[in-house]
């Protein structure tokens, strides 16, 4: 039996919402759950993916076109379990 330790809820977001990376504007890919301490990303390509290496600090805003809804944070990848990426909210860095 194994031990749930999420500090936080899980939430599903529809397929709408997707990551851009701030620095080139670059689709990321989209954003399957959030919680309180982060969220997955589904990466769009492989160029994406090359961003999102694990221990990569990027700033990334997250989109819902259909409700022009933003909302940019500083993360830090986690890990990567099959095909998504998970990562975790991070301070923000000084000049970045």
């Amino acid at each position: 039996m194994t031990t749930d330790r999420r500090q936080f809820e899980r939430l599903q977001l529809s397929e709408e919402a997707f990551a851009v990376d701030e620095k080139d504007g670059a689709q990321l890919g989209r954003v399957a759950e959030a919680g309180g301490g982060g969220f997955l990303i589904f990466p769009a390509t492989p160029e994406a993916i090359k961003k999102l290496t694990v221990g990569n600090r990027l700033r990334i805003t997250v989109k819902k076109p259909s409700s022009q809804a933003a909302s940019t944070v500083d993360v830090e990848v986690r890990y990567r379990k099959g095909e998504a990426l998970g990562v975790q909210f991070a301070k923000s860095q000084k000049g970045t």
